[in-house]
Formats: C-alpha cells, structure tokens, sequence
C-alpha cells in the first residue's frame, strides 16, 4: 500500500497525539502542518521532524503533495475546514463532533461525496480491539438479552474552549458523544442493526451562566428495549466505564479505550460476569497504538470513502442525538 501523506490541519495537543501516531503507522507519513501562526506551525513542525510547515490552513490545502488532512480545529470550525479540505480534493480525518449541528454534518459529507473524497469521524476509540472484543461479545449472547447499559466520561479540567458557547463548549459535545457513542453500538450489537438511534431522550446538567453544560446525565430508550445511562462533564470527575447488563449477566469496561492510558500498545480487560457466576475477566491485547491505527484504518478504507464502523449515516445518528440530548437539558 503506498503511504498516506498526512497534513495536520490545526497544531493543538490532540494534533500532537495524532501526529505521534501517524509515526509509529505502517502506511502514514507527516508531509505537512498548518497553524493560524507561522511560529506555532514551525515549531510543531520541528518537533515531529515535518518537513513542510504552513500559516494558513489555506497554504496547506494548496500543497499538492498533501493526500489527506486531520483537523483537529475547535469544534465549530470543523465543518468549514472540512468542506473546504474536500474542495481541494483531500481526504478527511476529523476529530469528533464531525460539526456541532446535524445541518452542516449534511454539507460536509455533500462535499465529500460530490468531490469523491474519504470521510470519517475521528472517534478513534471504536477501533479499538477492546471496544470490538465487547461489541463481540454483546452479538453472540455472552450475557443474554441486553436490557441496559450504564457508561460515563467525566473529568475536572475546564480549558478556554470548554467554557465558551461560541467555540462548541460544554461536557455533551466534548465527551457525551463517546457515551452516546458506545450506548448506540450496544444496541446496534444487540439487536444487529448497523445504526440505530434512540426512540426517546432525556437529560439534565448542570449549566454555567453562558448556558454551557458542565456536566450532565442522559437517558436514552434504545431499540431492543435497551435502558442507557449516560454520564459527562469537564467539571466532575468520575470513574469512566462501561457496564452492559443482560439476563443472564453482565459486561464491565474498567478502563475504556478513550482514557489516555489505554491509547498506547497494551492489555486491557472485560469482566465478563454470568448471573448467579464468578467475574471472568477477559483480556484484550492491542498491539499497536490508537492513533496509529486510526491512521492506518483511513489509508486501508480510503478506496471505500467510508469506514465500515464510522460510516456517515453513523456519524449523523451520533449527532442528531446528541442534539437531542442537548435540547434536553437546556429546556
């Protein structure tokens, strides 16, 4: 497979992590960074030895040797960058939300679409072999017929962004969508549909002065009759997990794949337990980086334009209830 030759669309530190990662790729390399400040891009650029650096995001769009951009710009900016990359007939990788509105997650894929580019969603954790270890075992009936499912991301670390409305600030939008997320793939795995969306949402958070969600809960209806508990917020911390409830047992994720110590080459576990039985706990090796193979996943599927687990009609689903989820709390 002749290698991918990535440009970084934004020099910020998840940028960072994705630019670690395209180096320890089998099929990626680092051709090109862009900054709103030439500093800022020359430095990010001596850093991960890329040999070329731009000022402009423009500048970086124009640079034919660039195949594919990651853009890991503010969340309300994504959708622009994003159109514009398939303008200039890149492929895209962009960080989650794909936008902050369902509208403009339409136009970009339009784009995509129109301009014959690969598209996906940068929601890195459902690559990986933990997360499709428990999708597994959910399928084949590992704890019965699943009836809920509880799963919470929340931390204490309020950054500049987080805290402004107008840059796409608040918990739901930041890590709400990896809950919303996993619970949607749990009802997908349990009753077999590729995408599903809840028949009901609900929620509550607690809201700053401007509006914004510092952090909240969330109550979906799934198809299959699924019951799913959400947790998020920037402003509380609390153990992320995963826990799937059957009849006939249960399934707990200590460490989820989007906790940071999970994103390097390691063994991580699934408590599988059986009602009324003893905890087995099934260990699940990944043996290449997140990011790495993230990078890798979009120079394997760029031929397709999709990739089969983050397909657009999965990215528009995640959105239009996290959409809903948001109306919820903010009545």
């Amino acid at each position: 497979m002749k290698n991918l030759r990535w440009g970084l669309l934004a020099a910020g530190t998840i940028a960072a992590e994705f630019a670690a990662g395209v180096e320890e790729s089998k099929h990626g390399v680092l051709e090109a960074v862009a900054a709103r400040s030439g500093d800022r891009a020359a430095e990010f650029a001596n850093r991960f030895e890329i040999p070329k650096c731009y000022g402009s995001y423009e500048d970086l769009l124009a640079d034919p040797d660039v195949d594919a951009v990651y853009i890991s710009t503010p969340h309300p900016l994504h959708g622009e960058w994003a159109i514009r990359a398939a303008e200039a007939g890149k492929h895209i990788l962009c960080e989650k939300p794909l936008t902050v509105s369902v509208s403009e997650a339409e136009k970009v894929i339009e784009a995509a679409r129109v301009n014959d580019v690969f598209l996906m969603e940068a929601f890195m954790y459902r690559l990986h072999p933990q997360i499709r270890r428990l999708a597994e075992l959910i399928s084949c009936g590992a704890i019965g017929e699943v009836r809920a499912v509880d799963v919470a991301f929340s931390y204490n670390f309020a950054v500049p962004r987080l805290t402004d409305p107008a840059l796409g600030g608040g918990g739901i939008f930041d890590v709400g969508c990896y809950c919303t997320s996993l619970a949607r793939l749990v009802s997908q795995a349990a009753t077999g549909q590729d995408v599903v969306e809840p028949d009901e949402v609900l929620g509550m958070a607690r809201l700053d002065q401007n509006g914004v969600d510092e952090f909240a809960s969330g109550l979906l209806r799934l198809p299959g009759g699924i019951i799913a508990q959400l947790s998020c917020g920037f402003q509380l911390t609390q153990d992320d997990h995963i826990r799937v409830y059957g009849s006939q047992g249960q399934l707990y994720v200590p460490k989820p794949a989007w906790i940071h110590e999970m994103r390097k080459p390691k063994t991580s576990q699934i408590v599988l337990t059986p009602e009324g039985g003893e905890p087995e706990v099934i260990e699940v090796e990944a043996t290449q980086g997140l990011f790495a193979r993230e990078a890798d996943h979009v120079a394997t599927h760029l031929a397709d334009r999709q990739a089969p687990e983050l397909t657009w009609a999965e990215t528009l689903a995640n959105l239009r209830t996290l959409e809903r989820w948001r109306a919820a709390v903010t009545r």
